[in-house]
């Protein structure tokens, strides 16, 4: 991690000894306190060595060493100064701060920028300061940032060993329809299966409008310390460690075996945070596209809208993005994609690779490609207005395409596409890069299949955590050459490649770049102008046309400007301005051109109007009014549905049509799916939807369903045996010691996407749950890809009661305890007042001072607090026959307070009651009778002795008291 000097400090604990160099004064002195003692505390102003815990605050590590110590100073002994040294040392301070902070330990005090009391005491300081606690035998060494050698704050590496490892399974299908052009469905299927060493990935993409099925990657990764080693089949390449930057533009399938160098195990890499702006004038949908495969899509809504690189696929790229709008696709384009990892190095170190492998050809199927450019093909009906096909592009000798070729010129010379191949497909590739100081990288790289060798060098500059640069130049054995550069500057990010071919013929240059040359700028900037957002999008791709093989060409001369405003108007709404300036190619013998204002109103609540006006080389193109409403199901389910009226007034096209679009959304915590549809009264009609599921299998073969995708994750598995109380509790997850989640959960199962190459410890807490359980609430885990960390505890109901006590004779009771497996916890309320939790189900028994404390029965199910109101502690009610019959079949009093009382009975009979209180009073003996619930608890008492009738009658009694206590247990208080 690299650390900058910030005005903020970083709080650290200190534990070592210093330097012998600087033997330190063995008491401090009176006078040199600078101030008068009382006699009865002059032994302590003396001091005296003793034991202190010594703590650089915010660190994990304390260390007990030797102060000679008096109450407001000390200074450090000399045989606890080597343990200071590398203590500090552990914790990256420099060398020669160090070495000034030991010295200062001479004569050790609390900084007067501590306030309070010392043991609360946080500072901030310029350099170092320290928090002198004489009382609680503790200091603490508060330093600065600038203090840390950023160089060397790198951690131990994480064991390469995953034990807790599971599978993951992400599906993604995509569906299209347009009403002039059939329909498709697009799946890819990717798989992450985590081992104990190392994981095995595997993405399969299929595209029934092209017939193609095909393995985009097998490939085994397994990382151990410095080391990482990968090996399989890669379509679109691979990442490594920083080496990455030198990577050219486009990727090629290779099958390959590499061993680079690796610090994932230590901190992981860091996101790309670019994007690429637009302004759609009506809801749509994006779709990007590389190689004619579908890899992002998502539904936007009008105005200004983005795509993040960080949600595209690794590599450098060049992307074909279709934005779809009104049925038809009212935008393509082409932008480069730099979306390597940016790994990062410290001053001094170095990243390798090695790799050996076999190249694929990139041409096996130049149909596909052809087929591939169906959509393109709906783009220039679009354009002309009505529909062609192959034969009339080639008899009106059209150049159309992203390949800007000919079909013509491709069906001519068909019989030649075989060509288009390596003389040796093996090859072998070295690579380096090195940090040669804070802010910049220099890197090279050697590739060779046998017949050709490419060398490149490479330099990349940091200007801030936002803001690089990089320059690459790659020269071909041949004569060939390839120059590149990219800065990003905040909101500003500029391309620029050159490839210049030096012949004709087809080798390891063409393969890896182009089989022509070309030049391609490309520029994209954001910014907020005037309180609005703005952004500017440029590419420009020229072909070297001097050099043009006869067989299918891969590049085209295309250039294309967008631009965009977008700002807040009158009334809360939203007014955005967009244009858009085309040629080339791949747009026929005219330029093409776009402008267009949409203005949005809202009107009151999910509703809102719009206006838009759109206009073209051909005249006014649009004018569209329309009325939207956001419409919202439930948690998961929202629509947003638009009715407009359009009027077309292009030389093409004179109409006025009314149509209906809507964007669907259905997000769960199993799936993720959006669906834009549209029909309008012109016949024109389009369904686009795409779906995304993970299935994530644990180690212990549980499965679960995630909408979100990752290569690792956290399962919370917390059943609470079909309670009715959904709530479970508080889930947090902490990496390295920061909470990074934190939710109240309602569900059994919570599935968790985490960052690889991170450690987390996962927690459930309960206490505000009605829950409890006897198991691990939390678990800990590294995750590595392919790990699934669990976390799997079973949650019993607490059942918690209020309830007074009073005794046989109505007064208060003190204090209650629990006995039973039940039992969870008792807490005083106020006198005679108690908060009881008990597990529900479970039995319990409430006692005091042998006293048996009833309350009316519980519903196991109900999640509220009861207040059971004013109960007793009653003596003689345990199951102890002891406690019934003694010495025979003498009846045995309880003795309160000097009185003996005897338990007769427990009765919810109402008849029952009345004739044994009848039966008593009879022989003349006192009745006590005391309600809890339905129950009537019936004792007698006698100020005398008992009568031989009286003793005969109590016994008689009692034998039946017996036979109820023992048909229903007063341990077990449930419906």
């Amino acid at each position: 991690m690299r650390y900058n000097r910030l005005a903020l400090s970083i709080l650290f604990c200190l534990s070592s000894s210093l330097n012998p160099l600087f033997s330190l004064p063995a008491y401090a002195s009176v006078k040199s306190e600078g101030i008068e003692i009382p006699a009865e505390f002059a032994d302590m102003y003396a001091g005296s060595t003793e034991r202190f815990t010594f703590e650089l605050a915010s660190a994990n590590e304390q260390l007990s060493i030797e102060l000679n110590s008096t109450p407001t100073s000390a200074s450090l002994n000399t045989s606890s100064l080597r343990d200071v040294e590398q203590y500090l040392s552990r914790y990256y301070v420099k060398k020669e701060s160090i070495a000034e902070i030991v010295s200062s330990m001479k004569n050790v005090a609390t900084s007067s920028l501590c306030q309070g009391k010392i043991s609360e005491c946080n500072l901030m300081p310029e350099r170092y300061a320290f928090a002198y606690d004489f009382e609680q035998k503790q200091l603490t060494l508060f330093i600065n940032a600038g203090l840390i050698d950023s160089h060397k704050t790198a951690k131990a590496f994480h064991d390469a060993t995953n034990d807790q490892y599971g599978a993951i399974n992400s599906i993604n299908l995509n569906y299209h329809y347009f009403s002039d052009g059939g329909s498709s469905l697009i799946a890819r299927d990717e798989t992450l299966v985590g081992l104990k060493y190392g994981s095995i990935t595997s993405s399969i993409y299929a595209d029934t409008s092209s017939d193609k099925f095909e393995a985009e990657q097998l490939s085994y990764d397994f990382e151990t310390g410095y080391h990482r080693f990968q090996m399989g089949h890669f379509k679109y390449g691979y990442e490594q460690n920083s080496t990455s930057f030198m990577d050219l533009s486009g990727s090629y399938s290779q099958d390959v075996i590499n061993h680079s160098s690796s610090k994932n195990l230590i901190d992981g890499g860091k996101q790309n945070n670019r994007r690429l702006f637009y302004i759609l004038p009506n809801k749509g949908r994006i779709e990007v596209y590389r190689d004619g495969h579908l890899i992002h899509s998502q539904n936007v809504d009008a105005g200004q809208q983005s795509i993040a690189f960080r949600d595209l696929p690794y590599g450098s790229y060049t992307a074909t993005i279709v934005v779809i709008s009104a049925g038809r696709e009212i935008l393509k384009e082409r932008q480069q994609i730099f979306n390597n990892s940016a790994f990062s190095l410290n001053k001094g170190e170095y990243d390798y690779s090695f790799s050996a492998g076999i190249l694929n050809d990139r041409y096996e199927d130049i149909e596909d490609t052809i087929d591939g450019q169906s959509r393109e093909i709906r783009t220039l009906q679009d354009k002309l207005g009505y529909r062609v096909d192959v034969d009339t592009l080639m008899s009106d000798g059209i150049y159309y395409g992203v390949n800007g070729m000919a079909f013509e010129r491709y069906l001519q010379n068909e019989s030649q596409v075989q060509k288009l191949e390596l003389e040796t497909n093996n090859f072998v590739e070295g690579k380096a890069s090195y940090q040669l100081t804070d802010s910049t990288m220099i890197g090279a790289r050697v590739l060779s299949n046998s017949d050709s060798m490419m060398t490149e060098l490479g330099v990349k500059q940091s200007i801030n955590d936002v803001s690089t640069a990089q320059l690459k130049y790659a020269s071909y054995s041949n004569g060939s050459q390839f120059i590149a550069g990219d800065v990003n500057f905040y909101n500003v990010g500029v391309g620029y490649e050159r490839f210049d071919s030096a012949d004709s013929d087809y080798g390891l240059d063409n393969y890896m770049l182009s089989n022509t040359g070309y030049e391609r700028l490309n520029v994209n900037v954001s910014s907020n102008i005037l309180g609005g957002q703005g952004y500017l999008l440029y590419v420009n791709n020229k072909v070297d046309e001097d050099n043009v093989p006869d067989l299918y060409i891969e590049q085209s001369n295309y250039w294309s400007i967008s631009a965009g405003y977008s700002h807040s108007f009158v009334a809360d709404s939203v007014i955005n301005f967009s244009a858009t300036l085309q040629g080339g190619q791949s747009f026929g013998i005219n330029d093409d051109w776009y402008a267009g204002v949409l203005w949005t109103v809202p009107l009151s609540a999910g509703w809102s109007a719009s206006s838009s006006v759109s206009l073209s080389a051909q005249g006014l193109d649009e004018f569209r009014n329309s009325v939207a409403h956001d419409v919202q199901f439930g948690d998961y389910l929202s629509m947003n549905n638009e009715l407009g009226i359009s009027y077309r007034g292009t030389d093409v096209d004179q109409n006025m049509s009314s149509d209906l679009s809507s964007n669907i959304s259905y997000n769960d915590e199993h799936i993720m799916s959006d669906t834009y549809a549209y029909i309008s009264s012109d016949g024109t009609s389009s369904v686009s939807t795409s779906l995304n599921s993970t299935q994530v299998l644990s180690g212990k073969g549980e499965l679960y369903f995630t909408s979100q995708k990752s290569d690792s994750y956290i399962i919370v598995d917390a059943d609470n045996q079909g309670g009715k109380d959904t709530h479970r509790g508080l889930l947090s997850i902490y990496n390295d010691n920061t909470l990074s989640y934190s939710e109240n959960i309602d569900r059994e199962d919570t599935v968790v996407p985490v960052d690889k190459y991170k450690a987390f410890n996962v927690r459930l807490d309960t206490d505000s749950s009605n829950y409890i359980s006897d198991q691990a609430h939390e678990a800990a885990g590294y995750s590595l890809p392919g790990t699934v960390i669990s976390l799997d505890i079973d949650l019993v109901k607490i059942k918690t009661f209020i309830s007074s006590f009073d005794d046989l004779n109505n007064n208060s009771i003190a204090k209650i305890e629990c006995s039973g497996e039940g039992c969870v916890d008792i807490e005083d309320v106020a006198l005679g007042v108690f908060k009881i939790s008990v597990i529900a189900g479970s039995d319990y028994q409430l006692v005091s001072q042998n006293q048996t404390c009833v309350t009316p029965s519980l519903d196991r199910y109900s999640t509220y607090i009861v207040n059971t109101g004013n109960n007793y502690c009653l003596p003689g009610l345990d199951n102890d026959e002891a406690n019934m019959l003694a010495n025979g079949s003498k009846l045995q009093p309880v003795t309160i307070d000097g009185n003996e009382y005897y338990f007769v009975g427990v009765f919810n009979n109402e008849t029952d009651l009345i004739n044994t209180e009848r039966t008593l009073n009879d022989v003349g003996l006192s009745v006590i009778t005391r309600a809890v619930g339905l129950r009537k608890y019936i004792y007698a008492t006698n100020e005398s002795s008992l009568t031989v009738k009286q003793e005969t009658v109590l016994n008689e009694l009692s034998l039946y008291a017996k036979s109820l206590i023992k048909q229903d247990n007063f341990a077990s208080n449930w419906n």
